[in-house]
């Protein structure tokens, strides 16, 4: 006979929670990696996606966000189920099949990685943006909202980066970075990691501090 094997919905939460945790470090560990492999990138000089192109960076870089994609999708199905307004993680979701799409169509394949790419930032600042001013359901969630917010301004206003330089790879980084540590955060708390969110969640508390 073949066991029947269930996960019920806590431990599917805590699944979608640890990919959530995941993303950050999966995507940078391997851009990191790609970028040591490419002593010609500069952060005011290229694009992150010049790292997908050539050679042993090439692998690393399409392989990370491709695995951050796939985990960002999971955490976005985990995410849909835990806020009270959904539409900003609907947001996300759609952001992470983009990401795929960067690191399955690299830069070289022109038309369908500037499509991906530029569906990915805008995604995510509309996510940023969506969250931010929707989830209110208790105390966490307002917090994560205030960070939202704050997160959404750090990747709008890191296109100032543009101005001076002629790389965009410090845009990129201010833009997905963010999102990706707010997505770490709320993971956490689907993992239940109860002492470092009521830490991280006492400390966003900013409206009663002013109040006071």
């Amino acid at each position: 006979m073949v066991s029947k094997f269930n996960l019920s919905q806590p431990e599917i939460t805590k699944i979608t929670g640890f990919c959530g945790i995941l993303i950050p470090i999966v995507i940078f560990t391997f851009i990191g990696l790609a970028i040591s492999q490419s002593p010609w990138f500069r952060w005011t000089d290229h694009a992150l996606s010049d790292l997908g192109v050539e050679e042993i960076s090439a692998f690393l870089f399409n392989t990370g966000i491709i695995i951050g994609g796939v985990l960002a999708f999971i955490f976005s199905l985990g995410l849909i189920k835990q806020i009270s307004n959904k539409a900003g993680a609907y947001l996300f979701s759609l952001s992470s099949l983009a990401l795929i799409g960067i690191g399955i169509w690299p830069e070289n394949v022109e038309t369908l990685h500037f499509i991906t790419s530029a569906a990915f930032f805008v995604l995510i600042a509309l996510f940023l943006i969506v969250t931010g001013f929707t989830i209110k359901q208790d105390q966490f969630e307002r917090s994560m909202g205030l960070l939202a917010i704050i997160f959404a301004i750090i990747a709008i206003g890191s296109t100032s980066f543009l101005i001076p330089w002629d790389g965009i790879a410090i845009p990129e980084f201010c833009s997905c970075f963010p999102a990706f540590i707010w997505c770490m955060i709320f993971g956490l708390k689907m993992t239940n990691a109860k002492k470092v969110v009521s830490s991280i969640s006492t400390s966003l508390h900013l409206e009663r501090a002013l109040q006071e």
